[in-house]
């Protein structure tokens, strides 16, 4: 009976290790919609940059570069928009904090 227990408890910890945990994204609700950050990275260059993919209410965008310093994204065609327009830029550059 004991060695019962023991084979089902080494099973079941098994098996929750094998189990994936759900992505967790960092999601912000902003003008009702709703902004998650699902990759991000830093520029090791110049610290108020960085290098993001976002969904906007579920729709992936294609990855862009946040300027946090002067509010602008630009778009992998180059084309740039400024945090007025869109509403990802206050999400991704809330990690965002001026060294000073």
């Amino acid at each position: 009976m004991l060695t019962l227990v023991k084979l089902f408890s080494i099973g079941l910890l098994l098996w929750l290790g094998s189990v994936t945990p759900a992505r967790a994204d960092f999601c912000r609700q902003v003008d009702n919609q709703r902004i998650c950050i699902l990759d991000i990275k830093r520029s090791a260059k110049n610290y108020w940059q960085y290098q993001a993919m976002v969904s906007i209410d579920g729709i992936e965008q294609p990855a862009a570069s946040y300027d946090c310093r002067d509010r602008l994204i630009t778009d992998p065609d180059g084309n740039m928009s400024s945090f007025r327009s869109r509403k990802d830029g206050k999400i991704v550059c809330s990690l965002y904090r001026p060294r000073g």
